[in-house]
C-alpha cells in the first residue's frame, strides 16, 4: 500500500471512530448528569447547560438582560427532565452584595412558566414563584407556588460570588 492510500485509510478509520464515539458537543442524556458540565451564566450561549442535577438540566434559551445595578432580567431557560419532558421558564434574578449598607442580605430569583423562549420578557410582573437566598444560609420561599428544586442552583450560577465552583454540586455530593 502506498503512502497516499495509507493516509486515506487512517483518515477513514479516524473519522469512523470519531463518529462511533459520538463526536458532538450536545449535553449528555439526563440519566447521565454527572458528565454534564455547567456553564457559567455570564459566558453561556443559548443551548448550553446552566444547571445539571440528578433529574434535570436547566438550558439557556434566551440570554438575560442586564439590569441596574445588579439584576439579570427576562432570561429564558428550558428544564429537561426524563419524567416531565421539557418546560420553558422566564427567569429574573437580583443579586445582592453581602455587607454593603443599603443592600439586602439575600439574593433573589423568581420565575414563571412560558410557552416558548420568545415569550421571555413579553409580560412583566406576574411570577409564579420566588426564592430568597439569605446570606446566613436560610432559604425563603415566596410567591404563589413553591420554587423548583433547581432554582437555588441557578441563582448560585447567576449571582456568582467569589470562586463559584462550576462542577456539578449534585454529582459531588452523591
Amino acid at each position: 500500500m502506498n503512502k497516499k492510500n495509507q493516509l486515506m485509510s487512517c483518515i477513514i478509520i479516524m473519522a469512523t471512530l470519531g463518529l462511533a464515539s459520538g463526536c458532538d458537543s450536545s449535553p449528555k442524556k439526563i440519566d447521565d448528569q454527572s458528565q454534564v458540565d455547567e456553564v457559567p451564566a455570564k459566558s453561556a450561549k443559548v443551548g448550553e447547560v446552566l444547571v445539571a442535577t440528578d433529574d434535570a438540566q436547566v438550558v439557556l434559551t434566551a440570554p438575560f438582560r442586564a439590569g441596574q445595578p445588579n439584576g439579570l432580567y427576562d432570561g429564558g431557560v428550558k428544564i429537561e427532565t426524563p419524567s416531565a419532558g421539557t418546560t420553558h421558564y422566564e427567569i429574573n434574578a437580583i443579586c445582592s452584595m453581602p455587607g454593603l449598607e443599603g443592600w439586602p442580605d439575600y439574593d433573589n430569583i423568581y420565575g414563571k412558566t412560558i410557552s416558548n423562549p420568545s415569550d421571555a420578557g413579553q409580560e412583566g410582573g406576574n411570577t409564579e414563584w420566588q426564592l430568597l437566598l439569605k446570606f446566613n444560609g436560610e432559604d425563603i420561599s415566596k410567591g404563589k407556588e413553591k420554587p423548583p428544586a433547581w432554582a437555588k442552583r441557578l441563582a448560585q450560577n447567576l449571582c456568582r460570588k467569589g470562586d463559584f465552583n462550576d462542577q456539578n454540586i449534585e454529582a459531588k455530593n452523591s
